[in-house]
């Protein structure tokens, strides 16, 4: 049995698979969270387990699209005009990152993290009995128009270059596959490599593997500052008191900025708010699905059917927007027409803030912050897909172990 400690601030998919890593080394591991532990993005996110995500946030074209939409309240992005010092050094990041040459270094990296994350999920739900309905039959993205169609051709191109499976499919096929349900398309992509799950479930019970194992979970316990001497973290000054490790990880997804901040470095982050909501439809589709023109996402989970969408940049906050979540169901109801009748007034909006990376890469690794100090962070959209590879990065990283994937372009400190 390691008798050294680690500290893990952070109980969302990530810190949770760092402790699942750490704990098989026999390492002691104690998570803490500001959340009551079922509530962040790793509960209301669309579960989707995606190989085929491999084109960044950052990419050529999406600036000018994201102006457009900034003139729609309803729209799928949005930038809450504020004067934000941390804002405009990330959108001068973000404008930087935004090249088909950053594009082309970054899907290599996406490639490796979301095949290897896939496997370590398969690995998790088989050797620990985890039953959270995962399947992977693939992912269709509808098109209703076809210059989205023609858009989108690019990211099936870059799989199809990495070996990953997907096709074009006319309407009348994207039917064939997906009898259940009639979208108002012109064609759709298909990615047989994708699978998905259903996060709230999945989490609650790797939570509760994780302390049949020994790992200790605090819940609703908030970082105050941190105790620093000779280039080491020595303690938490928590809500809950003084906590001490041999190592400590943040993986406090938008949060970790702030955190970084009180050791001096700096961790470009924006909180990117997603909306999602369940629905019980009389009918609901077979395969998950990405309504293109409207950016969001349909999740069939074992309690109903997940809709979920937009990125929304307006600071730390969980406030809903309902015009953020009228613009959602507008965009449902063009890209599904038997759902123009469904009674949406009964629904129960959640927001959560995902971690984005001004080049839409993670941070993973050490930092020097200090010279115990682990991060992962910054996944964007790809939080719950690579989980289990960034918590297993973590692991290696901390125990000096070879990492299973190694590239300058997730290094922590990559801006400093």
């Amino acid at each position: 049995m390691n008798t050294k400690k680690v500290v893990i601030v952070g109980a969302g998919i990530v810190g949770l698979s760092t402790a699942y890593y750490l704990n098989k080394k026999g390492l002691q591991v104690e998570v803490i969270d500001q959340s009551e532990g079922n509530d962040n993005c790793s509960f209301g996110n669309a579960g989707y387990v995606a190989p085929s995500h491999l084109i960044p946030l950052a990419s050529p074209g999406i600036i000018s699209q994201g102006l457009k939409w900034m003139l729609n309240s309803k729209s799928p992005f949005y930038i809450k005009p504020r004067l934000d010092v941390d804002l405009l050094k990330w959108g001068w990041l973000f404008k930087k990152a935004s090249t088909s040459k950053r594009v082309r270094e970054a899907v290599p990296v996406l490639y490796q993290l979301t095949t290897q994350s896939q496997l370590l999920y398969e690995q998790i739900i088989q050797e620990e009995g985890l039953d959270a309905g995962y399947q992977k039959p693939g992912l269709l993205m509808v098109c209703q128009t076809h210059k989205g169609l023609e858009h989108e051709m690019e990211l099936l191109e870059f799989a199809k270059n990495m070996g990953l499976p997907a096709e074009k499919l006319t309407t009348h096929e994207t039917e064939r596959i997906e009898p259940h349900i009639k979208y108002d398309s012109v064609g759709s992509l298909f990615f047989e490599c994708d699978a998905w799950m259903t996060p709230h479930v999945f989490m609650k019970a790797f939570e509760n593997i994780l302390k049949q194992k020994g790992v200790v979970i605090r819940h609703q316990t908030v970082v105050e500052d941190f105790l620093q001497k000779n280039q080491q973290i020595v303690g938490l000054n928590t809500s809950d008191g003084m906590l001490k490790g041999d190592h400590y990880v943040i993986t406090a997804g938008a949060w970790t900025s702030s955190l970084m901040k009180k050791l001096g470095v700096s961790v470009p982050l924006q909180g990117g708010k997603g909306y999602s909501f369940m629905m019980a439809p009389s009918q609901s589709p077979s395969f998950p699905s990405i309504l293109v023109e409207g950016r969001i996402a349909t999740s069939p989970m074992l309690d109903g059917l997940r809709i979920a969408g937009t990125m929304e940049l307006s600071g730390i906050n969980h406030t809903i927007g309902q015009q953020r979540v009228e613009g959602i169901i507008e965009n449902v109801k063009k890209a599904i027409p038997q759902y123009q009748s469904y009674d949406f007034s009964s629904i129960k909006p959640w927001a959560g803030l995902r971690p984005c990376s001004p080049d839409g890469l993670p941070y993973i690794g050490k930092t020097r912050a200090a010279n115990n100090l682990t991060v992962g962070t910054g996944h964007a959209m790809l939080g719950w897909t690579l989980g289990p590879i960034t918590g297993q990065l973590i692991a290696q990283s901390l125990l000096n172990e070879p990492l299973a994937i190694n590239s300058p372009l997730l290094a922590v400190d990559r801006y400093n």
